[in-house]
């Protein structure tokens, strides 16, 4: 029998962002597992993050550890439970090593500045912790972390309005170019950016996954400019043979595209 794995984003894919995973999304995994799939959580997000959203998934009733495959920061991070009774971390990369401390440097006055631009502009209910500095990657919150759903509510109605995150990927893709430094930059879930590495983005999972038959991916974020769109496009190319992903828009969707996953697969 083939070895499948499923991999999932998180948030807006698994869970409301920035919330706890649901009940009927966790017993749709565990019908996935049953019907002998790995499941793996590629997500933008940190471990720290993970656990909290998707504690769910480890309860009574729900998936053992070594069931679920973790690759947080894109998949340049990855633990495991699959030889110890609690995840490890077995591999990770570093942003600042890569590029450089002066290449890094520049990249967070230029955050810091529009950081600035953005809060001047645009009288939203800001909160704490603009940046978060993953090792693989930096996510660039503007309206901070530490948002709480109103908050987070209201970014999201200036952000449709004046399409501010829309204007700030421009800008930054515009200073990468123009300095010539080796990185990427993404909307990571509905408030944020995530910046790493050229090549560091979710296609980086796949150098963990050489032991599968087929992979499968389900995200919310494919779109231009999204963070789940490189896995999605190089999973659904033409002259890929056993590897497929799936766009959702939420995790109703998810819950049906799992059926679809198990019914195609033969399992």
């Amino acid at each position: 029998m083939k070895r499948d794995i499923c991999l999932f984003d998180m948030d807006g894919t698994l869970t409301p962002p920035r919330k706890k995973i649901e009940r009927a999304v966790v017993q749709s995994l565990c019908k996935l597992s049953d019907n002998g799939f790995d499941i793996g959580i590629v997500t933008g997000s940190d471990y720290d993050y993970v656990m909290q959203q998707c504690d769910a998934l480890f309860e009574i009733g729900g998936l053992g550890m070594n069931s679920v495959e973790i690759f947080p920061c894109n998949g340049t991070k990855h633990y495991t439970a699959r030889d110890t009774p609690r995840y490890k971390l077995v591999h990770t990369a570093n942003m600042i090593d890569h590029i450089g401390q002066e290449d890094y440097n520049y990249l967070i006055e230029t955050l810091l500045a529009n950081q600035i631009m953005i809060s001047c502009k645009h009288q939203l209910p800001y909160t704490g912790t603009f940046f978060q500095y993953r090792d693989s990657m930096l996510n660039w919150c503007p309206i901070g972390r530490q948002a709480g759903d109103a908050e987070r509510d209201a970014w999201s109605i200036a952000d449709t309005a004046f399409k501010i995150r829309e204007y700030y990927l421009k800008q930054l893709q515009g200073v990468i170019e123009e300095k010539e430094i080796d990185l990427t930059v993404a909307l990571g879930g509905s408030t944020s950016f995530d910046i790493y590495p050229e090549g560091w983005d979710k296609t980086y999972v796949l150098n963990h996954l050489e032991d599968y038959d087929r992979i499968w991916f389900v995200g919310d974020r494919c779109q231009e400019g999204g963070n789940d769109k490189a896995l999605y496009d190089m999973l659904n190319e033409e002259d890929v043979v056993n590897w497929k992903a799936f766009e959702t828009d939420g995790p109703e969707q998810t819950i049906k595209l799992i059926d679809c996953i198990i019914a195609e697969a033969g399992k």
